[in-house]
């Protein structure tokens, strides 16, 4: 069922309709973790979905504890070093630099930045992207 809803949730994404997307979402997510359970791999990637609308509203603080849960779940289920528990981490940090944590919010993406260059390399585009922001950081 839960699957129906990924055109829309694509659809609301691409056009910044983070209003919209919100209750689609909530659905996605509740049905998913009541038909998968919390740990399943696709639940928690809905609770991620979640989280980034929760983030594009402005809504940081209700991003950040999804977030935070987000994380632990995907080191827990996939490890630490797996690609979607990198990106869990690159977005907490992305949260937490938008609630002014910032020393918190380098330090996870240092982390990531380290991650991401042993796993997928040096020159991959999410280590870049992850790069990039942390410079831009460091600097600012």
């Amino acid at each position: 069922m839960a699957d129906l809803l990924v055109p829309v949730l694509h659809y609301l994404f691409d056009r910044g309709k983070w209003r919209e997307e919100e209750p689609v979402d909530e659905r996605a997510y509740e049905l998913q973790r009541e038909v998968l359970g919390e740990k399943h791999p696709d639940t928690i990637l809905s609770m991620a979905n979640l989280a980034t609308t929760y983030h594009q509203q402005g809504r940081y603080g209700e991003a950040e504890l999804m977030k935070i849960k987000v994380l632990e779940l995907r080191r827990e289920v996939l490890g630490e070093e797996y690609l979607d528990s990198l990106q869990a981490m690159h977005d907490l940090a992305i949260t937490w630099n938008s609630r002014g944590r910032q020393d918190d919010a380098i330090r996870l993406m240092d982390k990531c930045l380290r991650l991401r260059r042993t796993v997928l390399g040096p020159g991959h585009l999410f280590t870049k992207r992850s790069a990039q922001i942390l410079g831009s950081w460091k600097t600012g």
